[in-house]
């Protein structure tokens, strides 16, 4: 399943809920990054040896050459996750962390969709 938004004038953005971790969806993600020449990869666990890892190295193994921008992966931060919830917000991806990778990478104002 995949969004897509159309923030003027820049490509348009696509979000993609993979379904399948093995094996990964790679006719989706090689058609989206085809089509917007981007990716961020977006997971809660963490960094070091997730599966954000694995379709990172997939996504620049197979299509390096169809990509404008290198790969962000955001991810938890590489410590064990606390039970408090201030602590746990603290260490795995926000929202807004999202929203400025996503400005970082397409450049300009980040889109938000209504």
């Amino acid at each position: 399943m995949y969004l897509t938004l159309h923030p003027p004038p820049l490509n348009p953005l696509q979000v993609i809920d993979l379904i399948s971790l093995k094996p990964f969806d790679m006719e989706t993600i090689s058609n989206s990054i085809r089509k917007t020449r981007r990716a961020i990869i977006v997971e809660e666990c963490m960094k070091t040896g997730g599966i954000g890892a694995s379709l990172s190295a997939v996504i620049n193994e197979s299509l390096f050459d169809e990509l404008d921008h290198p790969v962000v992966r955001l991810s938890s931060q590489d410590v064990p996750t606390a039970y408090a919830y201030e602590l746990e917000a603290a260490t795995i991806v926000q929202p807004e962390d999202v929203a400025a990778a996503v400005q970082r990478v397409v450049g300009g104002k980040t889109p938000v969709a209504a």
